[in-house]
Parts: C-alpha cells; sequence; structure tokens
C-alpha cells in the first residue's frame, strides 16, 4: 500500500485522490514510487541474515503500519475561519524567515545619506548670491482727467436770414478757445448784417491781468475825461469804422491804483458803443454794437451809454467746458463730441432764430 504526503498541509496518508485533511486533489504515485518498499523487502528476504532478526523487523513494520493506518482512519474536522488547520504533531514549525532584497544596515544608511542630501541643498540655497540692490520704482504719475490734449481754437460759422421786412442773409460766425483739459478760457460770438452793420461780443482769460489793471487805471486817472488806450483784446470787425478812440471809465474807477479791482470802460462815439471790461484776476471781455442793434441789445434804451451793457451778454461760469457749456456769450451752448472732435453748438443772439453750427479746432 502506497503512502503520500500533501504538499499544502504536510499531513503523510494513504494514496487517495484527495487528501484527507485540506481536501486538496492528489496525484497518484507511480509504479517507481510505490516499489521501493517491496524492493527493499525481497532485498532483506534475498540477504543472509538470521532468521529472528528478519521476523523482528518485520513485525516491527507491521505493527507501525497498522498503527498509522488507524490514525488515517479517525474523521478530522476541516479546517474554518474560527478552528484554522493545526499542523500535525509529527511536524515541525516552519521557522523560515523571508530574506530582505537589501541588508537592514544598508537600507539605513542609504536613508541617512538622502536625509542629509536634503540638508545639504536647503542649506545652499540659503547662503546663495548676495541680493542686487534694484532701484525704488518711482509711482507713475496721476493721469489728468482728459486722455487728451484739448488745447486750442475751435471756430465755426453759418449763413442765417434775419427777418424783416424784408428779411435779409446774414453771417453768424462763432468761437470757443480751451485748455488742456477742455476747460473754455475765451469765446465770443459776431453777427454780420451786411446792411446794418451787426453785433458781437466775447471774453479770454490773460495771465497779466493786474498789470494790464494797474496801466489802465493810471491812465484813466490821469485823464478821466478820456484817455487813449492800447486795449489789443478786443477785436474789431471789419464793419466798424477805424479810428483813435478815447476811453472812459463807466464802472469801478478809485482813487488810486492799488485800490482798483475792476474797470468797465466805453469808446467815446457817438454812433458805435464800444465797451471793454478788465478785472484784475486776468478776466477781460468787450462788447461792440453798431447804431441800429444799440437799443436791441441795450435794453430799450436808444444810446445805452453811460450803463453797464457787457454783464447783460457776457456770463461764463467756471463749470462750463467741452462737456457741456450754456450761455457763455449770449445764448451760446453747446457740447463736444470727442470722437469726431467737433462741438454742436447753437446760438441765437444777438438778432434772429436759434442756428445750429458746428465748430472744428484750428
Amino acid at each position: 500500500m502506497a503512502w503520500v504526503t500533501c504538499p499544502q498541509c504536510g499531513f503523510t496518508q494513504i494514496a487517495s485522490a484527495t487528501c484527507q485533511k485540506c481536501r486538496r486533489r492528489l496525484d497518484r504515485p507511480s509504479q517507481v514510487e510505490a516499489a521501493p518498499a517491496g524492493t527493499a523487502a525481497a532485498a532483506t528476504g534475498s540477504a543472509p541474515s538470521n532468521a529472528s532478526s528478519s521476523e523482528k523487523l518485520t513485525a516491527t513494520s507491521a505493527a507501525a503500519l497498522a498503527a498509522h493506518a488507524a490514525q488515517a482512519s479517525v474523521a478530522r474536522p476541516r479546517p474554518t475561519r474560527a478552528h484554522p488547520a493545526v499542523a500535525p504533531p509529527g511536524s515541525p514549525p516552519s521557522t523560515a524567515k523571508p530574506v530582505p532584497l537589501l541588508p537592514r544596515n544598508t537600507v539605513i544608511g542609504l536613508a541617512a545619506a538622502a536625509v542629509a542630501l536634503v540638508i545639504l541643498a536647503i542649506v545652499w540655497g540659503s547662503r546663495g548670491a548676495a541680493p542686487v540692490p534694484v532701484a525704488a520704482v518711482e509711482a507713475p504719475p496721476t493721469p489728468e482727467p482728459w486722455t487728451l490734449d484739448l488745447t486750442g481754437r475751435w471756430q465755426g460759422k453759418v449763413a442765417t436770414t434775419l427777418p424783416g421786412p424784408p428779411a435779409r442773409p446774414a453771417l453768424r460766425e462763432v468761437f470757443v478757445e480751451t485748455d488742456r483739459s477742455g476747460n473754455i478760457v475765451a469765446a465770443g460770438v459776431t453777427l454780420t448784417d451786411p446792411s446794418h452793420g451787426g453785433a458781437g461780443a466775447g471774453y479770454l482769460t490773460v495771465p497779466n491781468g493786474r498789470e494790464r489793471l494797474d496801466t489802465i487805471a493810471a491812465a484813466t486817472l490821469a485823464s478821466p475825461r478820456g484817455a487813449s488806450l492800447a486795449l489789443d483784446f478786443v477785436p474789431l470787425p471789419p464793419w466798424t469804422p477805424q479810428r483813435e478812440r478815447q476811453w472812459r471809465v463807466v464802472e469801478g474807477q478809485r482813487k488810486t491804483v492799488e485800490d482798483t479791482s475792476y474797470l468797465l470802460l466805453e469808446s467815446l462815439e457817438t454812433d458805435y458803443l464800444i465797451q471793454a471790461g478788465v478785472n484784475a484776476s486776468g478776466f477781460l471781455s468787450y462788447l461792440y454794437l453798431s447804431p441800429d442793434y444799440v437799443s436791441a441789445v441795450a435794453g430799450g434804451k436808444s444810446s445805452g451809454r453811460g450803463t453797464d451793457v457787457l454783464s447783460r451778454v457776457i456770463h461764463p461760469t467756471s463749470e462750463n467746458s467741452l462737456r457741456g457749456f450754456h450761455n457763455l456769450v449770449w445764448d451760446l451752448s453747446g457740447a463736444a463730441d470727442f470722437v469726431s472732435l467737433q462741438i454742436a453748438a447753437n446760438v441765437s443772439g444777438p438778432a434772429g432764430t436759434s442756428d445750429r453750427l458746428v465748430l472744428r479746432r484750428k
């Protein structure tokens, strides 16, 4: 009878299809493997020995096989999770440990070397080249509200028709001057009526207002009945007579030049009415009327001389700019189109109906 040992649990048993302990399928031993026992017995019988020794050996082997068969015939419980398989008493427990890929001392040495390299890299990076001083960057200047340079003189004119009877053609001319930010610093309106002369008014600002006023005040104090003055800021149109003019003070004269802050001057003429205003702040203004327009502009007075007609026509404010302006000279109003850089304006003074015109920068 052949004996087999289970390769999985190590249990030695009589040859069968499955292991009696772990139920693994077993391969039957070949004839070569089963032969040693019989061969050994035959050899023992053929060898010369005494009969008593052979009988004792045979009896001992038979008794051992019988005991082993009785132990194998006892039913054994199948291994479960609660009752794991226990190695047979005869087989010693396996004490072999898995062999590591690298020795423990080698692994510890490699780990220490890696830590040392990391520390060296950190120290070397912190001891780099000295930082190069960087010059402080100055903050850019605050940009102005306007991104365009709007300095210039904006001009326009339009042909119009004045009421009659009979109706007659006329020409209306307008200009506006601005600074870089678009604030209006000068403006003027002129109406040319070929058969009746015309009318015009305007203003401007200059930096030497105090100097101009002192010169004019000293001349008018020396000649209160009329002084020859160089009022170069008054742009008289071609339809006004070219003559030597004397000027007198209508308002603002003080006893001394230092006390004078404003003067309203008027030309000594019997036909045309021409007035000029000079302010110490640099604000200069002017008005010129032909005889046919004096009564209309002066408010019903036949001559208008000796009264302040200029202030009825000129009334700018600090809010006026290209973004919008109102009633600069007479009723001149409008606003700029910053895409096309043009000013759409309208005006009706000093006579006629309201006209629309476009002012372009020159």
